[in-house]
């Protein structure tokens, strides 16, 4: 594989090295600590957009040859895998035994383990939770002495260490799956109806919230204009009141439509949602992550939308509710693309909603002039002073991933 695939934001790494062990994977990093060499880790490659530009650029580490799926205990609902095993190959396993893993991260024939816990987010299932531990003394779900150290590596961009293995909390594959879809006259009434449902009796898989050109792009044209797409699971009767305790709740707050899907059109829509705005049918010019308690995250939606669009970009935006996670994908309505003043504005009254809301937006994708410019995390305060500690601590020659993080650590 030639060395411009591991290419980050215009920068080429001299080496590739591609591990098959940990103990291959630990030499090459003693090397290339050895030799001064900057090192970035690299996984399937499919969100490489995230973060800053590396300061240095070496050596790609590529892991996807620590592969191996190490033990999995059925009867404890418990995994551990090496870092290189894809998300797919993974759930088809786990599926063998009737469960699976809490995680729909996008493309994922590509992705891999220690690549999503390395960005960070991992799409509209997140917030069922899902145990994540560094391996410390024994296949464990959650320990005292191990889960802070791990805790530190998720959404770090490999600036820490590289994942290598991990020990993951399953859950029962469901006895059936059925989605229902709603459509709403404004952005208030999608949202209220989202709130009632996550605040009802009823547990969904994933409850998404998403916008008219988010819901054109996944082909979910219907009446009405703003969305709402409720993911279930369960046993037939369980399911068939979800059905009807969804569909109330929608009721209530006069949608204009509202449907249900199964089968593999139920797939194909939240395989939709997970991979938008990473997929090359829907890659943005630019996109933005807010983190927000989920409470506040209809009071930004409308407002998000307007920021967009009165600077001529076109914002499509997905919500994920229960988490409070908004992405806002923006695509160029003309063939200007992405001017300095179009996305400088739009980032600031973004960040600046965010930050009203106790809340944060992170720069995932864009040019990297913008990047440079505008900056990836809108600032870290405290943070940033703990992050500096903890890497002068763990890697103190600045071997690893240097100049992606947070204030360019």
């Amino acid at each position: 594989m030639s060395n411009d695939t591991y290419a980050i934001d215009g920068l080429t790494p001299n080496t590739v090295a591609t591990p098959t062990s940990v103990e291959g994977l630990s030499e090459a990093l003693a090397t290339s600590a050895r030799d001064g060499l900057a090192v970035s880790p690299a996984g399937g490659r499919t969100r490489t957009a995230i973060g800053m530009p590396p300061a240095r650029y070496d050596v790609a580490l590529d892991t996807t040859g620590l592969d191996n799926i190490v033990a999995h205990n059925a009867g404890d609902l418990t995994a551990t895998v090496q870092a290189g095993v894809t998300i797919a190959t993974l759930q088809a396993k786990l599926q063998e035994h009737g469960q699976f893993l809490a995680m729909d991260t996008p493309l994922p024939d590509r992705a891999t383990i220690g690549g999503v816990l390395a960005v960070g987010a991992s799409g509209p299932l997140r917030w069922q939770g899902w145990g994540v531990t560094t391996k410390s003394g024994g296949h464990v779900v959650k320990n005292v002495s191990g889960y802070d150290m791990s805790r530190l590596h998720i959404g770090a961009l490999g600036t820490l260490g590289v994942i290598a293995e991990v020990s993951l909390k399953l859950t029962p594959l469901p006895t059936g799956q059925a989605t229902i879809t709603a459509s709403f006259r404004s952005a208030a009434d999608a949202f209220s109806a989202g709130m009632a449902i996550f605040h009802g009796r009823t547990s969904p898989l994933a409850l998404t919230w998403f916008s008219p050109v988010a819901a054109q792009k996944l082909g979910r044209t219907r009446k009405g204009s703003h969305h709402l797409a409720v993911r279930l699971a369960g046993r037939p009767r369980t399911l068939a009141r979800m059905v009807d305790d969804v569909t109330a709740s929608c009721n209530e707050f006069g949608p204009v439509d509202t449907g249900r899907v199964d089968g593999a059109e139920h797939e194909a829509l939240w395989r939709g949602v997970a991979d938008f705005g990473w997929d090359e049918a829907t890659r943005p010019a630019a996109s933005l992550r807010l983190s927000l308690p989920p409470a506040a995250a209809g009071e930004v939606l409308a407002s998000l939308e307007s920021a967009a669009a009165t600077r001529g970009l076109m914002p499509a935006i997905i919500a994920h509710l229960a988490a409070g996670t908004v992405l806002v994908n923006l695509f160029s309505l003309d063939d200007s693309g992405l001017a300095a003043g179009k996305l400088d504005g739009v980032v600031a009254d973004t960040r600046k909603l965010a930050r009203q809301r106790r809340g944060t937006a992170v720069l995932e994708q864009a040019p990297v002039e913008a990047k440079r410019r505008l900056g990836v995390w809108d600032g870290g305060g405290e943070a940033t002073a703990i992050m500096r500690r903890l890497k002068a601590q763990y890697d103190p020659g600045n071997v690893l991933n240097p100049g992606r993080y947070l204030d360019g650590i």
